[in-house]
Formats: C-alpha cells, sequence, structure tokens
C-alpha cells in the first residue's frame, strides 16, 4: 500500500492521477467532466467510476492504494468542508468534500484548497532537491492571487479558512478597487489578471498607448503577458508589470514580518511564458518582476533580507493533483497530524 490516488476537482473537469511513495507520479493523469454544476454527489459518482480505469492503465491493484488527496477550488476548512463556492457551483455550499470522496473510493482521505495542493507539489519537488524552506510561502497568480504557507512539511491550517494572501491589503490610495471578496484594495486586485484589468483601466486612458491595451480591459489584460515577452517592451507595460509586482511585494512583507519565512515562491498562469515570446524577453520579464518583489521586501527591515525570493521549479502542468496526493502520502508516514498550538501549523487531518 503505497500509492497514492490524487483528485483534483474543479467546476468543469475532474482529474485523476496516481503517485507512488518516493518515487512521484506514474502513469498518465486522467481528466473527465465533473458535471459540478449538478451537485457534488454527480462529481462523486465519476471518481467512483473512473478509479478502476485509471488503475488498470497504469497497472495497479486496488490494493496498493493507501489514501486519496483531494483538493477543489474553494476555501476549505480542518473539517474537510467546502466552506463557500467560489470558482465551482453553488451546491458545494458546506459539502464536506473530503469524506465524500473518501467514502466514493473507500480510503482515508485529506482534503485541500487547489493552491495548497499545488503549493505542497512545489514543496515536494524543492525538497527532493534539497531548496526546500523550513517555511516556504507561495503565492499563485491566476484570475485571482491565491496562496499557501508550508511550515516543515506542512500546510498550514486554521480552524477556520487559513491562507488568504490575495487578501492582505496593499493599496489604501484614492484608486483602490474593490475586490471580490467584499474589501477594498486587496493585492489580488492588481496583482492577478483581474487586477491587471483593473490596472489596464487605471493607466491606459491617456496618449501612446499600445494598441493591444486600448479598448477591452480584460483582452488588455491578457496581452499584457504577451507584451512583457517581447525583445523590445513599451515603457506603459513596463509601469504596469512593475506595479503589479509591487503589490505582491508588499504583501510578501506583511506575511514575512507576521511569519518570518526563509523562502517566497512565485508562481502561476499570470506569469507563464507566451507562446511566440523570445527566451530573453522572458527571462528579461521574470527577473525584473523578481526584482521589484525583493525591493518591496528588502526594503523594510534588515531580516528581511535572509529571506529568499523564487520563481517556482515544479515543471509538472496542472500538478494539483499530485500535491494533494503527495500529502496524502506524508500524512499516513507521519502517522497523520496533530492539531498543535503555540504557533505551530494545524495541518488539515486525515480521516479514515
Amino acid at each position: 500500500m503505497n500509492v497514492f490516488l490524487g483528485v483534483d476537482i474543479g467546476a468543469s473537469a475532474v482529474k485523476l492521477g496516481l503517485h507512488r511513495a518516493g518515487v512521484g507520479p506514474i502513469g498518465m493523469r486522467h481528466d473527465f467532466a465533473s458535471h459540478a454544476s449538478v451537485g457534488p454527489e454527480a462529481t462523486m459518482k465519476v471518481i467512483a467510476e473512473a478509479l478502476d480505469g485509471v488503475l488498470e492503465a497504469a497497472g495497479i491493484a486496488r490494493r496498493e492504494l493507501a489514501a486519496v488527496g483531494v483538493c477543489c477550488p474553494t476555501p476549505v476548512n480542518t473539517d474537510g468542508m467546502s466552506v463557500y463556492p467560489t470558482n465551482i457551483a453553488a451546491g458545494w455550499k458546506d459539502a464536506n468534500v473530503r469524506d465524500m470522496v473518501g467514502q466514493a473510493v473507500g480510503l482515508p482521505s485529506v482534503l485541500l484548497n487547489d493552491g495548497d495542493a499545488a503549493a505542497y507539489r512545489e514543496y515536494d519537488v524543492r525538497r527532493t532537491m534539497e531548496r526546500e524552506g523550513r517555511c516556504m510561502v507561495q503565492f499563485i497568480t491566476g484570475t485571482g492571487l491565491g496562496g499557501s504557507i508550508i511550515f516543515e512539511g506542512r500546510v498550514w491550517a486554521g480552524p477556520l479558512v487559513a491562507g488568504e494572501l490575495g487578501h492582505i491589503v496593499t493599496d489604501t490610495g484614492d484608486e483602490a478597487d474593490r475586490c471580490g471578496c467584499g474589501g477594498i484594495g486587496c493585492a489580488e486586485t492588481r496583482a492577478s489578471l483581474t487586477g491587471l484589468a483593473n490596472l489596464v483601466r487605471r493607466r491606459c486612458g491617456g496618449a501612446d498607448v499600445p494598441q493591444e491595451l486600448q479598448g477591452d480591459a480584460r483582452r488588455g489584460a491578457m496581452a499584457l503577458r504577451r507584451l512583457a515577452q517581447r525583445a523590445r517592451v513599451h515603457p506603459l507595460v513596463d509601469r504596469i508589470w512593475d506595479e503589479y509586482f509591487a503589490h505582491i511585494g508588499r504583501a510578501a512583507r506583511d506575511v514575512a514580518n507576521i511569519l518570518g519565512p526563509d523562502l517566497i515562491v512565485l508562481s502561476g498562469g499570470a506569469q507563464e511564458r507566451e507562446r511566440d515570446g523570445t527566451a530573453e524577453g522572458y527571462a528579461r520579464f521574470l527577473a525584473r518582476g523578481r526584482e521589484v518583489v525583493l525591493r518591496e521586501l528588502h526594503g523594510s527591515f534588515p531580516h528581511l533580507a535572509a529571506t529568499r525570493v523564487e520563481w517556482a521549479v515544479d515543471e509538472l502542468a496542472d500538478s494539483a493533483w499530485c500535491g494533494a496526493a503527495a500529502y496524502a502520502e506524508r500524512l499516513v508516514e507521519s502517522g497523520g497530524p496533530e492539531n498543535t498550538a503555540g504557533g505551530q501549523s494545524c495541518a488539515p487531518p486525515l480521516k479514515s
């Protein structure tokens, strides 16, 4: 029993894959329509019916499975609940996703937010390279700004939702935008695809604006990544991206002053390489972004200069399923975490 099932539940697809202890992913990842809009029970049926085919394709017997790691795109708590149904469907509110998946496949189970799962995969890869941190904080940019905290190999969790780093307030100016969470000036309103759209709307009203940034702000946000990775970059594009990364840096500084992490990792689709971008242009883009984050972070207390800031090293596409499975392995190996006080992490429990 040294194989772990990883399940990544999304609004349109559910991804299943297998992870062998001490080895990593084995076989192929399998994607299925999740039918999540119908409700969690419909998705559980998909997972249960798909499992035998996933095992057969990898040549794995069901008796070799030890546990299942699950993730979904909603805030979750340590009771295994999807607290509210962001990015999935209304019927998932207060669903105990951990227990439902565990019952569907007949295995002990653990539930993570999909950002935490992806971050644990990053941590696991870094551990094999001896580049992990004792306290690792990861900022994950996509439509929003996700975050994760991994302390001594455990995902930081609390009795309620934890690690929502995108909702640290980094903008208190007159132009601060309202966030989807209801607050004003959250880092997510500047450092995400949503944030880029806000910046296009705010910064592209004057003269000398690239044609790709004129008109619809959402389309302009998508174009910014391509424009930033060209050999020659328009000054306005650089200024927008500098503002974007400055807000990540401000959020990182707040987190660093509270937790004292030794490693901050930057990742996410908002900064992925464009297919038609040059290698030199992409390297410049990444280097400039990291420099801006470091400027904000290291421009405060001297001890913050000891905090490393690095881009993600994990190269596995859509790796949340694998991170969830690897975390299930970690909990089985450690006998399951105990919630501890005194500033230690309270990891989500493995439920048999």
